[in-house]
Formats: C-alpha cells, sequence, structure tokens
C-alpha cells in the first residue's frame, strides 16, 4: 500500500486508461477549461439550434441540439467528484466531433474553430488522447482538398495547426509537472516522503464522508518510535533524519494501495486503514505490530514503536477520530512501550 494523496477521482479511473497526470477535481484547471469552453459553446450552439430551426433546416437544428444535450451532459458530470475523469472525455470526443463535422458539412470556418478546439484538447485531456485526437483532426481535414482555396492556404493552415498542437503539447506538459510539484510540496513531508498533516485531514474527513454513505468503517493507527530521542542526541539529527526515512519506507511498503501513511511531526506517524472495522483490525493489527517493530536496524539497536489504534464511530468527526487513537497510543506507552493497544 503506498501513502499519497487521492485525488477526487474514482480509483478505478486512476488506475485504468486514461491516466490522468493530476488531480481533475473540481477545482482543476481541466474542469475549469471544460466548464468556461461548455458553457460557452453551448450557448453559441442553442442559438444557431433556434436559429436553423425557424429557418426550416431541422437536420442541422437537430444536429445543433445533439451536441448541446452531449455537452450539457459533460458540464454535469463534471460537477461529480467521482465523475470528472468521464466528463473530461466526452467534452473532449465532443468538441473534436462537433468541430470535424462542422468543417465537413456545413462550412470552411469550422477550420478556424480547430485551431481552438486543437489547444483545448491538451488542456483537458490525457497527453496521448489529445495528441490522438489533434492528429485525427488534422489528417482528416487536410485530406478533404475542398476546404482550401489553394495549396498555399493549405499548407498555411496544416502548418499553424501543428505549432499549436505542439505548443499546446510543450505547454501543458510543463503546467502539470510544475502542478504536481506544487501539490507535492503542499501535501508531503520532504524527509519520509509522508503525507503531512494537511493531507491527512483531507484523506480522514473523505473516509468519513465515505463510512456515512456507505458505511464503509476505517481504523486510524497512531505510531510513535520508542527511544528516538536517543538517537538524535548520540548520534546526530542527520542519523535520526535517516532512521525515519528508513522507517516511514518500511510501513509504506506493508500498507495497501487504498492506505495512508502521515507524520504529524517528529517520530510520530499516523496510518489509515481505509475500509477496515473493528474484528478486522483487532485480528491482523497485533499481528502487524509485531512483524514491523524492531525490523528496521537504527544506531541504537532494532527501532521499536507504540500504537494505538482507533476505528471510525458514527457520527464521529476527524480530530475526535484522531484522539482516540492518540489516547490509546499513551496507554501503550505507558503499560510499557513496544506495543499497540486498540481504544
Amino acid at each position: 500500500m503506498s501513502s499519497g494523496s487521492d485525488s477526487d477521482e474514482d480509483p478505478a479511473l486512476r488506475h485504468s486508461s486514461p491516466q490522468w497526470p493530476v488531480g481533475t477535481g473540481r477545482g482543476s484547471i481541466e474542469v475549469t477549461v471544460m466548464n468556461y469552453c461548455g458553457l460557452t459553446t453551448v450557448l453559441v450552439v442553442t442559438g444557431f439550434a433556434i436559429y436553423r430551426f425557424m429557418t426550416g433546416d431541422v437536420s442541422g437544428a437537430i444536429t445543433n441540439a445533439a451536441i448541446v444535450i452531449l455537452l450539457t451532459t459533460a458540464l454535469v458530470l463534471g460537477r461529480m467528484p467521482r465523475r470528472t475523469g468521464i466528463a473530461l472525455l466526452l467534452f473532449g470526443v465532443v468538441i473534436s466531433a462537433s468541430c470535424l463535422l462542422s468543417a465537413l458539412l456545413v462550412s470552411s470556418n469550422g477550420l478556424l474553430w480547430t485551431y481552438l478546439v486543437l489547444w483545448i484538447n491538451f488542456l483537458v485531456l490525457p497527453r496521448g488522447l489529445a495528441i490522438s485526437f489533434n492528429l485525427i483532426l488534422t489528417i482528416t481535414l487536410t485530406a478533404h482538398l475542398r476546404l482550401f482555396d489553394s495549396v498555399l492556404q493549405q499548407i498555411s493552415w496544416v502548418t499553424v495547426a501543428v505549432l499549436i498542437s505542439g505548443f499546446g503539447l510543450v505547454f501543458t506538459n510543463q503546467l502539470r509537472e510544475q502542478r504536481k510539484l506544487l501539490s507535492e510540496l503542499a501535501t508531503l513531508d520532504p524527509l519520509t516522503g509522508a503525507g503531512n498533516r494537511r493531507l491527512m485531514q483531507h484523506d480522514l474527513e473523505k473516509a468519513i464522508a465515505a463510512h456515512r454513505r456507505g458505511n464503509d468503517t476505517s481504523t486510524l493507527v497512531v505510531l510513535d518510535l520508542d527511544h528516538f530521542k536517543e538517537i538524535n542526541d548520540n548520534h546526530g539529527h542527520e542519523a535520526g533524519d535517516r532512521t525515519l526515512e528508513q522507517f516511514a519506507s518500511m510501513v509504506r511498503a506493508t500498507l495497501r494501495v487504498e492506505d495512508g501513511l502521515y507524520r504529524l511531526g517528529g517520530e510520530e506517524f499516523v496510518v489509515l486503514l481505509r475500509n477496515m472495522d473493528r474484528k478486522a483490525a483487532e485480528d491482523s493489527l497485533q499481528d502487524l505490530h509485531r512483524r514491523l517493530s524492531g525490523r528496521v536496524e537504527g544506531p541504537e539497536g532494532p527501532l521499536r514503536f507504540s500504537a494505538g489504534a482507533a476505528v471510525l464511530r458514527p457520527g464521529e468527526n476527524w480530530s475526535r477520530w484522531l484522539a482516540r487513537a492518540d489516547h490509546a497510543l499513551y496507554e501503550a506507552k505507558h503499560a510499557g512501550r513496544d506495543r499497540l493497544i486498540m481504544a
């Protein structure tokens, strides 16, 4: 299991194609672009649909209405935290297909809209999909010579389309790398790579919300390294830092993908075990402690830890849940250390 942040997407979306390079929650750039461009397009195309219906162009009006319905569906899905990936994919498909049909069936003026779509695809879609969609658009439109008044116009259009796609690829790659770095700086402990307190609170609140929706019970474990101060005092803080890194790496390697590891500060860590009720916790945590405590070799010998665990209760907030686990840790330390106590 690994620690790290959870995006607002469905885990099934994160582990299947397409792979979204950065979280696509409701406040992300991808969803913001989709909402702005989608709403604007819906308003404009709705006007075209009404105009064509009034002028007797029923087929054109139906086509425009279908575009409006599909875009509206994407916008609605985009407001559902677990459906943003599907919404963005649908949005990319609709605007690409609409642009293609507009140029081929309605007017060569659709070539101008293609420039905007080529750019938007890179902003809202994963890189591989954006490249595929843009290649299909560019090659298909270039092959239809009737759309161009001359070979020179055709070459000029293709050149600009390729330049826009290339710039979009470079820009969005840099943008997403910077967003990923900022996200890590904001949510991860720089020494151990475990989540920080901000990420911990976020994930605990998500676990509580999941419990309220579907009665999914989670367990929280607070860990404290026994006699860690002696390592810093006798061997220096550099040795203490290396020991913390090794311990965090060892714990992370034993966790499931859906679990979380966080550093509260100093030598204290928190583990979130999702979908683990009290019976499962009682059956596995004591054995887990016996296998992990003493596994890392520190400057003062095998590194052992005390732990307190608490199963989420109905109606409990994250701070109270954490306080119960912390109180159980306090009991474990006063009972002789190197043990786990359930709250």
